[in-house]
């Protein structure tokens, strides 16, 4: 029998219809309610946790575990004020003859933004930049992916979930120009993803004529998890000019990077995973109101600062790297990875300290936001897995880090990551944080420029031909040089 359950996120109310036996987060999911589930709804991550009420009081639960029967009421944690990057170095072009509106869509797994421009000046009209409404069916592609195979109608959701975002941003017969990494576009397009996720990894498309979808035009793509968010960063730079070699970085959850050398634009992807983005981290969450985005110590005192200038609530993937640098630099993380006991680290530094079941130190940021030593793992694989990536390029080009000219930081994580921290925690080479700039949404730019002027697409196709793909699952030298690259270590040792 249905009963119907009240729902409350923020200033917003509603209704659910639920079965007795449903779960909470499918009700809410199918109702359009946004909710995180970074692992898809396995009951992994702990990140879908609401307040219910029922016969027996009020109480917190997981939505994803938690069974509708006898909730009366349930309250989301609301996301506001996030800091979604919609800022661009655009160098655009506009071909003439040309009428009416248009958009182009960095289309993220994490956010999506939509830049709507006047097709005959090139002017731009107006930027809207919202949270993937797929979230609540996992952090990455990957969880994604997988509620593609475990849903008959998976595709059609998820699918559903972003066009309709995207239209609602745009406009309902706006042509679209969609720049997103492979799957996504897959998704965008109704494409099934299933086959990215398996070996050989190879995708149904990759987009070399746009695609099928009346009104909508997607960047090519360069492989299975190279895709085409990559190829409009790489226009957006303008990566062939000059003779510079320069290193492009696209890190998030799908870690997607690129080397220019000579005539070759060397390509590789890595599974980063969720944890730059805050998820799966204890007190990690995304770049939202109540998220700490930096930290800095001095003389045994922290300092950080959280979005919207309120108290902490968690801390996003910049603040991450940031407190990993200090405590690395403070001996409160060693070498291997392990946030050592209370009496094991500086005296002035232990009253951030406490201790779990297992004797291992907690470090307590505020009274809220802590960092454990399961976190500090996370982000070891995390980080290195970017580090293995480079190392792996370089490689490739036959150079070592001190032949980069120059290094690109794109996308959100990479807008509000400190080259410093990274550089502290081994995850780009130390003599390259000076190198080190930062380019706004360049996927968005690269997709404005093919939107505004379509003739570009001639300069898109050689850069995307100059592309050479190195598929790292059946790299040789893989599992060598991520071992090595998990170790934090000093930096000179760590990029030899």
């Amino acid at each position: 029998m249905a009963q119907v359950i009240k729902v409350i996120s923020g200033t917003e109310t509603g209704e659910v219809m639920a079965a007795a036996g449903d779960r909470l987060l499918a009700v809410l999911r199918q109702a359009g309610w946004r909710i995180s589930a970074p692992c898809g709804g396995n009951g992994t991550c702990g990140k879908c946790r609401v307040r219910i009420r029922d016969e027996h009081g009020e109480r917190d639960a997981l939505a994803c575990r938690t069974v509708a029967s006898g909730v009366k009421e349930i309250t989301i944690p609301a996301e506001t004020g996030g800091r979604i990057l919609t800022a661009s170095a655009d160098q655009l072009t506009v071909q003439p003859g040309r009428s009416g509106i248009g958009a182009a869509v960095d289309l993220g797994t994490t956010t999506i933004v939509v830049r709507t421009y006047d097709l005959s000046s090139g002017k731009e009209l107006r930027t809207a930049g919202v949270w993937n409404a797929q979230r609540p069916y996992g952090a990455d592609v990957i969880t994604r992916m997988q509620y593609c195979m475990d849903h008959p109608d998976g595709l059609r959701v998820l699918q559903e979930a972003v066009m309709k975002q995207i239209r609602a941003a745009a406009g309902a017969d706006v042509p679209l120009v969609i720049a997103g990494n492979t799957v996504m576009e897959h998704i965008a397009a109704g494409l099934s993803p299933v086959s990215i996720a398996r070996s050989p990894f190879t995708p149904l498309t990759l987009f070399a004529d746009g695609g099928d979808v009346p009104g909508v035009t997607f960047m090519p793509c360069v492989a299975g998890y190279v895709g085409g968010d990559i190829t409009a960063g790489l226009l957006a730079a303008d990566i062939l000019a000059g003779d510079k070699t320069r290193l492009f970085l696209d890190i998030g959850t799908n870690g997607e990077m690129a080397l220019r050398q000579g005539d070759t634009v060397y390509c590789c992807a890595v599974a980063s995973g969720p944890a730059f983005e805050g998820a799966g981290i204890t007190c990690g969450m995304p770049g939202i109101a109540g998220a700490v985005a930096r930290v800095t110590a001095d003389d045994g005192r922290l300092h950080y600062d959280v979005i919207g200038d309120t108290e902490a609530e968690g801390i996003c993937g910049s603040g991450l790297i940031d407190l990993l640098g200090v405590l690395l630099q403070e001996g409160i993380v060693d070498e291997t990875g392990l946030l050592l006991a209370p009496e094991e680290v500086p005296e002035q530094w232990r009253k951030y300290m406490s201790e779990d079941d297992n004797g291992n130190g907690i470090f307590h940021l505020s009274d809220r936001v802590v960092l454990r030593p399961e976190d500090v793992r996370q982000l070891q694989l995390a980080k290195a897995a970017v580090a293995t990536g480079i190392e792996i390029l370089l490689q490739a080009a036959g150079i070592t880090a001190e032949d980069v000219s120059e290094v690109l930081l794109a996308g959100g994580f990479g807008n509000a990551l400190n080259p410093v921290s990274a550089a502290a925690i081994g995850m780009i080479p130390p003599e390259l944080q000076a190198r080190t700039v930062c380019i706004g949404d360049a996927a968005l730019s690269g997709a404005a420029m093919i939107l505004l002027d379509p003739r570009r697409k001639e300069e898109l196709e050689t850069i995307r031909d100059r592309c050479q793909y190195l598929e790292l699952s059946g790299h040789p030298d893989f599992n060598r040089i991520f071992t090595e690259k998990m170790l934090f270590g000093e930096e000179e040792d760590l990029w030899k």
